[in-house]
């Protein structure tokens, strides 16, 4: 599937909760946009990164890793269109992982779980335990790719996971943190 799979890291936001760029928070003394590309290349060669708030800050904390960084001019607009944007560059691929870069206490062992569910043309999401909520990070085939390319604003792919055909992988809940805030930082970090 390596071949066959995009990795869509979306990055872009200008993290309004938390005042500064969380693509730049350091844990474990990595940027945490570092530190989930190192991760998606330890899935595939294919990464792509959806950059918009802080560019070129964003660009040096990726410096030397082989990505495809990509600025999103439109990134004020939300998460939907910076899927749409993404996914318009891994259209060519058969299947595209979509991952956020505040998210660093997903073990890579989660991704390689998703990867292996093995369905050629479906979905495939996290479930956030206790509520069994579908979200990503996830799957989606290229039969997916023209509704994800529809979506704008902030509301992302979940209306899509709510598909009967969705399959899932159990995400724990200890794994489930965004860094949205200062508060999380000092929590989780």
């Amino acid at each position: 599937m390596q071949n066959d799979l995009a990795i869509l890291i979306l990055a872009a936001g200008s993290s309004s909760r938390l005042g500064r760029p969380k693509q730049l928070v350091t844990y474990h003394n990595e940027a945490l946009l570092r530190r989930s590309a190192k991760q998606a290349l330890e899935l595939s060669p294919n990464v792509f990164v959806v950059l918009g708030h802080e560019y070129e800050a964003c660009l040096t904390a990726l410096k030397g890793l082989h990505v495809n960084a990509l600025f999103h001019e439109n990134y004020a607009k939300g998460m939907g269109s910076s899927i749409a944007f993404g996914i318009s560059h891994t259209a060519s691929f058969e299947h595209t992982l979509i991952m956020l870069c505040d998210q660093p206490l997903i073990p890579l062992e989660h991704y390689r779980s998703l990867l292996n569910v093995t369905c050629k043309d479906c979905m495939v999401a996290s479930s956030y335990q206790p509520k069994e909520r579908l979200a990503v990070p996830a799957i989606f085939p290229k039969s997916s790719y023209a509704v994800l390319m529809e979506l704008d604003g902030d509301k992302g792919a979940q209306a899509l996971l709510r598909d009967e055909k969705c399959l899932h992988v159990t995400l724990k809940h200890d794994y489930t943190i965004d860094i949205d805030t200062e508060e999380d930082i000092q929590k989780y970090l």
